[in-house]
């Protein structure tokens, strides 16, 4: 399981399950037929973009919760500041790039990699509560995700809050 290819079928049974649906259902909703699916589902074939459309339709999330495993938040420049700066935190603390670790010293985040006993200072010159709080919420989410009656609307709802106060903040002049 190398690549993301390998995992389309781990991911569409995940998410199939989590909403409680049979296989035989999905494949009736997604118009293909159910030993195609499961085919998918162990890895014996792997669906074309557009299937995988189909499915994700099906289950109501996005393709890329298919193919990786979880929502992306691609930065776009159209979105107003605090939307960017939430989306680039979020993307890069879930590739794992970045975590929160509690420093004395005001403003400063630290990451420890125990494994290679290195440390990285990050210093956040603006939005340094929000950032903190963005990505201590998002490493409880990760942790009792499947504890959500809506894991992907509560995920939404935090990050657009969090984007809120940075924009309140930016309206502030601060």
């Amino acid at each position: 399981m190398g690549t993301y290819e390998d995992k389309i079928g781990f991911h569409i049974r995940d998410v199939r399950q989590q909403k409680k649906l049979s296989q035989e259902k999905l494949a009736t909703l997604s118009g293909i037929s159910n030993t195609t699916l499961s085919a998918y589902e162990n890895s014996k074939k792997i669906p074309n973009l557009t299937t995988v459309a189909k499915i994700a339709r099906a289950l109501s999330v996005s393709i890329e919760r298919l193919y990786y495993g979880e929502d992306t938040v691609p930065v776009n420049n159209d979105m107003d500041e605090g939307t960017r700066v939430v989306n680039a935190v979020y993307a890069l603390w879930n590739l794992g790039i970045i975590t929160y670790y509690e420093s004395y010293s005001a403003g400063v985040m630290i990451h420890y990699d125990q494994k290679e006993a290195i440390g990285t200072m990050l210093i956040l010159n603006r939005f340094r509560e929000q950032i903190k709080r963005l990505i201590v919420m998002l490493d409880e989410f990760k942790l009792r995700r499947n504890t959500y009656a809506e894991p992907e609307r509560y995920l939404q709802m935090t990050l657009a809050s969090v984007a809120t106060e940075i924009n309140e903040e930016i309206a502030k002049g601060r």
